[in-house]
């Protein structure tokens, strides 16, 4: 029995949590920063906090739209080789 081809999205699945963090945390950070420059808080934090963890959360349903096509892609084009 061979084993079986390693999964094509393995790559997309690795960087999902890093980059929720990623974006959500330079948001709130930015945040962060201009109520420190402005001498304002907490407002831009909070805010900069809901937009990073919405644009976050958008990017990370994004991709698993993405990823659940791409696989059902391929095991359709595999079922239609009789591949199973």
């Amino acid at each position: 029995m061979e084993p079986k081809e390693p999964e094509k999205n393995l790559l997309r699945y690795a960087t999902v949590g890093m980059e929720f963090f990623l974006v959500f945390g330079m948001l709130f950070v930015g945040g962060w920063l201009i109520d420190w420059r402005l001498g304002t808080s907490p407002g831009f934090t909070v805010l900069g906090g809901i937009t990073g963890f919405a644009v976050a959360y958008y990017r990370i349903t994004k991709q698993g739209w993405g990823i659940m096509k791409s696989s059902r892609r391929r095991r359709d084009r595999h079922h239609e080789d009789g591949i199973e």
